[in-house]
């Protein structure tokens, strides 16, 4: 039904996978220590988005305005004054973080003011930024979001031998099994040491933590989509290619060492992957980007998968024939569903909302995920020979 209207209306896509800057926002600071966000709007923004607090594990606390009619029409500088001191008497933030809504953000009023004032009385740092889909979706206001943070804390590039992943964030699904993964991948094979980045609850707010001197590399919320070297480390070659990419960004040499490990992974992962090789499973991907793309590399060209990938924005620098065999652009929902059906995919990577175990095998990969089960860590080299071995009994049977 959806994939029929889809093509009648023109579009290219009924369902779209990606959601408004303001959850993009969330995404990006839920559960970092230190700043909170307000949504300066109606009450329904604030608990329909509320929830993205829960991907990283916190409670979830999302002040609003509450803004009303008589504020649409009078103005509503006096209400996010009001909910601004409020928010400082209560939670004392190191930064507060204000997110318009779409009604606001429309109105064209001075919200600078009320930063100042809020500046002014508490000497801490309050910033204004438009979540609206006037301004774009959540993938667009990432790098604003990050952009603005780097200036009111002074954040710059460092030359020391730490590595923060700028955009790997908290709310990514599997962040707690993921970042010890990412961790012993780089720690072991470069000369240099993982701390975290912005949006992992790093040591910004100290003078002198280890964040300040990182050499800054981009990933996840912040991935430039240049190409697969700089995807994620998913599978044995997909690992080997990220730590080079690491070391190329960073100037950090690699551990004499480490293509050793790379090579004993690589040994190990090839006779499972060669029973799957030949037997054409299909698998389905939906998911960010960064850890998408690099998925489907993995499942297709290393294990020889026929795969279905959709992602919240293309990159006009992979082409997509060479990763997957099928490819959509933030579709997502009841959409999707339709379309990997048609795929006669057997597991499907993705959120909640492709789940349909009466279908096919479902593995959590992306947020919401809602189920409640034990995260599959698939960054580094032992979390692809784990995914190889779980993808087996679906190819044989």
């Amino acid at each position: 039904m959806f994939t029929e209207l889809t093509k009648e209306a023109g579009l290219a896509a009924l369902e779209p996978m990606c959601g408004c800057g303001l959850l993009g926002a969330l995404k990006c600071i839920a559960g970092v220590e230190g700043i909170l966000p307000m949504i300066h709007g109606p009450v329904s923004c604030s608990s329909g988005h509320r929830l993205a607090m829960l991907y990283a594990g916190v409670e979830p606390l999302l002040p609003t305005t509450c803004v009303e009619q008589s504020q649409m029409v009078l103005g509503s500088c006096e209400r996010l004054e009001q909910a601004m001191r409020a928010a400082w008497e209560k939670y004392h933030p190191e930064i507060l973080l204000v997110l318009l809504s779409c009604a606001v953000a429309m109105m064209g009023e001075d919200y600078q003011s009320c930063v100042r004032a809020y500046c002014q009385d508490t000497g801490k740092l309050a910033l204004v930024l438009d979540g609206s889909a006037l301004a774009g979706d959540e993938v667009d206001i990432c790098p604003k979001l990050y952009a603005a943070l780097c200036e009111a804390l002074g954040v710059q590039n460092g030359t020391g031998s730490n590595i923060a992943l700028e955009g790997f964030a908290k709310t990514d699904y599997a962040f707690q099994k993921n970042l010890p993964a990412l961790e012993r991948l780089i720690n072991d094979s470069l000369q240099g040491c993982m701390t975290p980045g912005l949006f992992a609850d790093s040591d910004v707010f100290s003078a002198d933590g280890a964040y300040a001197g990182a050499r800054k590399v981009y990933a996840s919320l912040l991935w430039k989509r240049d190409g697969l070297d700089s995807a994620a480390p998913i599978g044995v070659r997909g690992s080997w290619r990220y730590l080079n990419y690491i070391s190329r960004e960073t100037g950090l040499p690699l551990r004499s060492e480490a293509e050793r490990i790379y090579r004993e992974y690589e040994e190990a992962l090839e006779p499972i992957a060669a029973e799957l090789r030949g037997r054409g499973l299909s698998v389905a991907v939906e998911g960010a980007g960064w850890y998408a793309y690099a998925l489907a590399d993995y499942l297709k060209n290393d294990l020889g998968c026929r795969v279905l990938l959709s992602v919240d924005r293309e990159s006009g620098r992979i082409p997509w024939r060479k990763i997957c065999d099928a490819f959509y652009e933030d579709t997502g929902r009841f959409e999707l569903v339709e379309l990997i059906q048609e795929f006669g995919a057997k597991i499907v990577f993705g959120s909640s909302n492709v789940q349909m175990d009466a279908q096919w095998r479902y593995i959590p990969f992306y947020q919401p995920v809602w189920r409640v089960v034990e995260p599959m860590a698939l960054l580094g080299y032992e979390a692809a020979i784990q995914l190889a071995k779980q993808l087996l009994p679906e190819a044989i049977g």
